[in-house]
């Protein structure tokens, strides 16, 4: 049963009511919690600082000439006479939820990295940044002054699609074929511009390395390479 806002906000303040809101205070808190001596703090530094030493984003840019589209609202086919028998071979799903057009958009970004349109050193495994510039068809309907102004980014669309459904599509698009899925992505914008060129421009950031062993476990099974390093692994040298 669904809980409703009350009785999860009881929760969340029992499980996590002691804990400073303050960030610094946090620290101070985490600090105490923890146990951390003089000697176990310098080590977290140091670690910090080899960290950002070591660590180090790669960037590479696709751009889409087409309208930005958004990710269609999902479609669920009802089993029928006909097809029930093929349903009942599929572990029991009697209703099959779809996306129009998915697989279309998987194949499209295929064909990019088979004639080498897009050149990535790997395949995508790591923590990502990505960023979608999405540009709409000027309104035919602005005048001279204004259909410019829009390509200087100074007119901005109030349309749908809304601007999580860009996102969301374009990110699908990769799965699979740029990078493992898109739970990868740490950190991302999407930004609606107008212009008389519609494009969508797409700027992906991804570390050199996995943080840690933890991130490591979560991925080795995920990837059919074993050269998947992380920061502290004896595949890297650190």
């Amino acid at each position: 049963m669904k809980q409703n806002r009350a009785v999860k906000a009881k929760e969340y303040e029992t499980k996590y009511g002691n804990i400073p809101l303050d960030y610094k205070e946090r620290l101070e808190y985490l600090y105490d919690s923890l146990n951390i001596n003089e000697k176990k703090g310098n080590e977290i530094l140091n670690q910090r600082d080899m960290m950002l030493g070591s660590l180090y984003y790669t960037d590479f840019k696709i751009i889409l000439y087409e309208q930005p589209e958004g990710t269609p609202r999902p479609r669920f086919r009802l089993i029928n006479r006909k097809n029930i028998g093929q349903a009942a071979m599929n572990n029991g799903q009697f209703v099959h939820v779809y996306s129009i057009n998915a697989k279309d958009d998987q194949v499209f970004i295929q064909r990019l990295l088979g004639n080498d349109l897009i050149q990535l050193d790997q395949f995508i495994y790591t923590p990502c940044e990505v960023y979608f510039n999405a540009y709409f068809k000027t309104p035919s309907a602005y005048s001279q002054k204004d259909t410019y102004l829009a390509e200087l980014g100074l007119h901005r669309p109030l349309t749908k699609p809304d601007w999580d459904n860009i996102g969301k599509k374009y990110s699908d698009m990769f799965n699979g074929n740029i990078w493992i899925d898109d739970t990868l992505v740490v950190d991302g914008k999407v930004s609606k511009f107008y212009s008389i060129l519609p494009r969508v421009e797409i700027t992906v950031r991804y570390l050199n390395m996995l943080y840690n062993k933890y991130q490591y476990n979560n991925v080795k099974n995920r990837m059919e390479s074993d050269t998947i390093q992380y920061f502290g692994g004896d595949n890297n040298g650190l």
